[in-house]
């Protein structure tokens, strides 16, 4: 059920990633931390909406997983408040919701909730492991392309009508 690459490290897209599980089941935490931190991911665990949000402001992770069902409040709640975090302070947090409701439903209630990816209990860290490292790639070229793409646009006060019309002259 779980890869086995016989060297932990050839996943680099791993390498120093930041997740914070959120899951009321102490095992299943346990289980993702020891799963992942041969990668190099480093995990934090939380078993509660509210010590989630905590560590997630302090801690700032890459990576969120979630249960959907978790006691007092759900991961919907939670990746409602993330989301309302992590516009405030402009940076993206890849989010993924794990649940045992294996529907039509509650999939298309966590992708429209927040959340980027959906999976179901029993995890499948076959499954999990390469989307995991797919969606980081992919968060990556996204802020690389996009980096490009703002360095390279003129910023309002660049923009004068003697580099528009001579752009040689005036360098």
């Amino acid at each position: 059920m779980y890869i086995d690459h016989g060297s932990p490290n050839n996943i680099p897209s791993l390498q120093g990633l930041r997740m914070l599980v959120v899951d009321n089941n102490i095992d299943s935490c346990n289980l993702m931390t020891m799963l992942l931190q041969p990668y190099g991911v480093e995990v934090k665990a939380a078993f509660l909406v509210q010590k989630a949000l905590e560590i997630f402001v302090q801690w700032q992770p890459d990576v969120l997983v979630s249960e959907i069902a978790l006691p007092k409040e759900d991961g919907y709640a939670l990746i409602r408040q993330v989301r309302t975090l992590t516009a405030a302070r402009g940076k993206e947090t890849l989010a993924l919701a794990v649940t045992a409701y294996a529907n039509k439903e509650t999939r298309q209630r966590a992708l429209s909730a927040g959340f980027d990816m959906w999976f179901t209990k029993p995890l499948n860290f076959d499954e999990f492991l390469p989307a995991l490292s797919c969606l980081v790639i992919c968060k990556q070229s996204s802020y690389v392309i996009a980096q490009r793409i703002l360095g390279n646009v003129l910023r309002q006060d660049e923009i004068n009508l003697e580099n528009q019309l001579c752009p040689a002259v005036s360098s």
